[in-house]
């Protein structure tokens, strides 16, 4: 009795049959129509709509000379998902222009200032080249030649002799005369070319030169011997 019971708990059901697939596939193909047919309608009275509310412009109205604004990108209009952390997001106005850049580069170079036109008395300067050249070609002053002219005196009783004139600053001792055993008193100066005036000091006494060419009146009233020395 116990055996029967356990078969019958474990004797699987009968499934129920499935649904017919033509009919699933009619029921999904209607659903579709509907839909169309709804959206279909929906498009129409829009696109009339919108032709009612649009106004007509006066044929002799000219155009508006205006710029129009540019017109907004379709991505800035809807609804986006945010982007993926690392990309950029675009942005919503308008893409940068290049003419800017296309002007800036085409500007001209600035043009090099010209030289100042140089004054009459600047351009008349001579240059440095020219200065040596000058230079070179002047004759270079040649030093005054010197002579040595010998002065004598014939004074044997004389102690003391000077020679004092125009070339030692009339100093009454500045140029010793030597004695010499014959009695004569002689001493040499080197004297350029020229025409001099001179006395001789023996024993303190402004004597003439007894030898000189000429003599001449001086300041004081008294006469001064004159040597003209010659190249």
């Amino acid at each position: 009795m116990s055996k029967r019971m356990v078969k019958k708990a474990t004797k699987p059901r009968s499934p129920k049959p499935p649904a017919a697939l033509a009919d699933t596939a009619y029921l999904v193909r209607e659903d579709l129509e509907e839909r169309e047919e709804r959206l279909r309608k929906a498009a129409v009275a829009g696109a009339v709509a919108l032709r009612a509310a649009a106004p007509t412009a006066p044929a002799e109205q000219p155009p508006a000379t205006a710029p129009s604004k540019p017109l907004a990108p379709l991505g800035a209009l809807w609804p986006s998902s945010a982007s993926p952390q690392g990309e950029a997001t675009p942005s919503q106005g308008p893409a940068p222009q290049e003419a800017p850049v296309a002007a800036a580069a085409s500007k001209p170079a600035p043009a090099t200032a010209a030289p100042l036109p140089q004054s009459p008395a600047q351009s008349a300067l001579p240059t440095p080249l020219e200065k040596s050249a000058v230079a070179a070609q002047a004759p270079k002053p040649t030093a005054p030649k010197i002579l040595s002219v010998r002065f004598v005196l014939h004074r044997p009783d004389a102690k003391q002799v000077w020679l004092s004139g125009e070339f030692n600053g009339w100093s009454p001792n500045a140029t010793p005369m030597k004695r010499h055993d014959d009695g004569h008193w002689e001493t040499t100066v080197d004297l350029a070319p020229g025409r001099y005036q001179y006395k001789l000091v023996v024993d303190g006494e402004w004597l003439l030169d007894p030898a000189a060419q000429k003599n001449v009146p001086n300041d004081h009233g008294t006469l001064n011997s004159v040597i003209e020395v010659r190249a």
